[in-house]
């Protein structure tokens, strides 16, 4: 765990809206607080009440998320101590994250966490819990604030890994096709420059430039583009997403698979790399485990328990190659199941999370 230079996120410019949906689960008994930031217990049965914002529901990768969250919140060790409510906001929008903080705050949060929809757009709602001793922690991305904890995957170097990755299983062909994510996206433009930098850096020629989308089906057909006008390719990094389209696009042309780098942590991806590293796949899928919310309520609760926790907390993403795949493939999971349900130190099991979790 380390604190990397900072993702800059983009600053939301939408209208303010009203909060979404507010979803409410329930705990059981604890002792109030003795410490940390929190005047105490303030919940049903002196529960600590905890606040979630997500500013983008309906993707996989944060349904999973949500998912071990309220998972961790139901385990006999936090039943009894953490009453959480979750609000969900449409869009990305920092301007509706901003109010739905600040709407947790009238409603008498012990602490807020939350995935951040920009850099800064939340600093209203900040000021306003700091100032009512609410603690608050970014849970997923980090934020620019002194008066934020960090809870967060580590981005910043997410992108890098698996281009170090890639330089190092190279073969004599260095001619290569990078695909961004989305572009446009914060953390697409804040990882990419250091991705191209490393890859050149490392004697990599890129050949051949395209964007996945952040979607399986057009990474597969970016891919598909890029070998119909240049097939001389000796491997592919694919920035998020990719670990299973790419190497689709390889079998389709009829050509051998090369080094891939690309993932989001889609079972697809995984069950790719088993099932083809028979045949000679290499990969290496990238992505941050979304049971990073789980460990932010780990985290939540500790701090609300009189716990000093680190300010900065950044942990190194999962890598799933094709030496570990079989491991996490799981054959009776559709292709788009989002992996990564459990974070190191947790021990959350798939059934867990599985009851709370309303993905494909």
């Amino acid at each position: 765990m380390h604190s990397p230079q900072r993702i800059r996120f983009a600053k939301g410019a939408a209208a303010l809206a009203a909060a979404s949906s507010l979803a409410l689960l329930a705990g059981c008994t604890s002792a109030p607080a003795e410490g940390g930031g929190s005047t105490g217990a303030s919940g049903e049965d002196g529960k600590f009440v905890i606040g979630f914002e997500q500013p983008l529901g309906g993707q996989a990768w944060r349904e999973m998320g949500l998912a071990s969250l309220q998972a961790l919140a139901a385990t006999p060790e936090y039943a009894d101590k953490v009453e959480l409510k979750i609000v969900r906001t449409n869009d990305n929008d920092a301007a509706q994250q901003n109010a739905a903080m600040q709407n947790l705050i009238a409603d008498g949060v012990d602490l807020i966490l939350f995935d951040p929809a920009s850099s800064s757009g939340a600093d209203a709602a900040i000021t306003q819990a700091t100032a009512q001793g609410i603690p608050v922690i970014a849970n997923g991305g980090p934020y620019d604030s002194e008066d934020v904890y960090i809870v967060s995957t580590d981005w910043a170097n997410a992108g890098t890994i698996g281009a170090d990755w890639l330089l190092e299983n190279l073969g004599d062909n260095k001619n290569i096709a990078v695909l961004e994510g989305l572009a446009g996206v914060p953390l697409n433009e804040g990882s990419m420059p250091g991705v191209i930098s490393t890859l050149e850096g490392g004697g990599a020629k890129v050949v051949a430039q395209d964007t996945n989308g952040w979607n399986e089906a057009t990474a597969q057909e970016a891919m598909s583009n890029i070998l119909r006008s240049n097939p001389d390719i000796g491997g592919v990094y694919s920035f998020l997403t990719g670990g299973q389209g790419v190497p689709e696009a390889f079998k389709a042309a009829g050509l051998p698979f090369v080094p891939v780098v690309g993932g989001s942590g889609y079972n697809g991806e995984a069950c790719t790399l088993a099932d083809n590293a028979s045949a000679g796949l290499k990969g290496n899928m990238v992505f941050g485990q979304p049971a990073i919310y789980a460990k932010g309520l780990e985290q939540a609760v500790k701090l609300l328990e009189g716990e000093e926790i680190e300010k900065e907390q950044y942990y190194e993403p999962l890598q799933i190659t094709e030496e570990n795949a079989a491991d996490f493939c799981l054959p009776d999971k559709p292709n788009n199941f989002q992996l990564g349900y459990d974070f190191p130190g947790l021990d959350l099991t798939l059934d867990e999370v599985l009851a709370f979790y309303s993905g494909s």
